[in-house]
């Protein structure tokens, strides 16, 4: 398998609920070298709990970690990035040049659902769309609105996004019907992206490799390498990422799902 990417961690000290220190986000950085991982954003959010977490504040905390990284002989390549939380005025703050987008190439936004709230995003995605920007999803697998409902995610991805999902929701699920649901959005091309979200060293670290395996035997190498590997490269390099409607879901899975 190629270099795998991490589209979803935090790594910018001192910025969010992530590392609190240097060595804390360097530590994590070693963590993630040793997991297999090349490249990783470096993340952290943009909503109303960090009101001055700002697109030059990213960029300056990733330019510190770049260098802490070289001075430590770490493998890593990191590109800044935010996590936006969807609210009425995203468009307009969009507009405004308030968000950092993915490696800031202003190509694809990170998008999470306001804490236990779910929305229709559909309108959303649409409007950023024809605003320039595309989103990608971030964790929509904990949405029981989207991973349990036939045809919900799919129609947010024939919208242009794109769906990236937790590699702690793959590996430890909360119960066996989501990881049936799970199982049936790898095989189905549902998930396009993985993201350890990883926030520090011990409470949910960056853990990649099981993840990888596990997607292996679900589908195949091949689909494991676009999920975990060449997608994530693409994103973060500018380059074009091919959205395929995912296949439809087979009357006996469902059967299965909801027994």
């Amino acid at each position: 398998m190629l270099p795998l990417a991490d589209l979803h961690v935090h790594l910018l000290a001192g910025l969010d609920d992530g590392p609190r220190t240097m060595d804390d986000a360097l530590t994590m950085c070693r963590m993630a070298v040793d997991q297999g991982v090349a490249h990783s954003v470096a993340l952290a959010h943009q909503n109303d709990a960090y009101p001055d977490v700002t697109p030059a504040r990213i960029r300056e905390a990733t330019a510190l970690l770049v260098t802490a990284l070289k001075e430590n002989s770490i493998p890593l390549n990191v590109y800044p990035t935010a996590e936006v939380m969807v609210h009425p005025d995203v468009l307009p703050d969009w507009n405004d040049g308030k968000f950092l987008t993915v490696a800031d190439r202003g190509q694809w936004l990170l998008i999470e659902f306001p804490h236990n709230f779910y929305t229709d995003l559909r309108s959303i995605i649409q409007e950023l769309r024809s605003a320039g920007v595309r989103a990608i999803l971030a964790h929509p697998e904990r949405t029981p609105e989207l991973l349990y409902e036939p045809g919900a995610i799919e129609e947010l991805i024939n919208l242009g996004c794109l769906v990236q999902v937790s590699t702690g929701s793959l590996t430890s699920p909360n119960s066996a019907r989501e990881q049936k649901a799970l199982k049936d959005w790898v095989k189905r091309g549902i998930v396009h992206l993985v993201g350890t979200d990883g926030h520090s060293v011990r409470r949910r670290p960056p853990l990649i490799a099981e993840a990888a395996k596990l997607v292996t035997r679900w589908a195949s190498a091949s689909l494991a390498e676009m999920i975990l590997s060449s997608n994530g490269l693409a994103v973060l390099r500018g380059q074009p990422v091919p959205i395929v409607s995912p296949a439809r879901p087979t009357r006996s899975w469902f059967a299965r799902l909801w027994s």
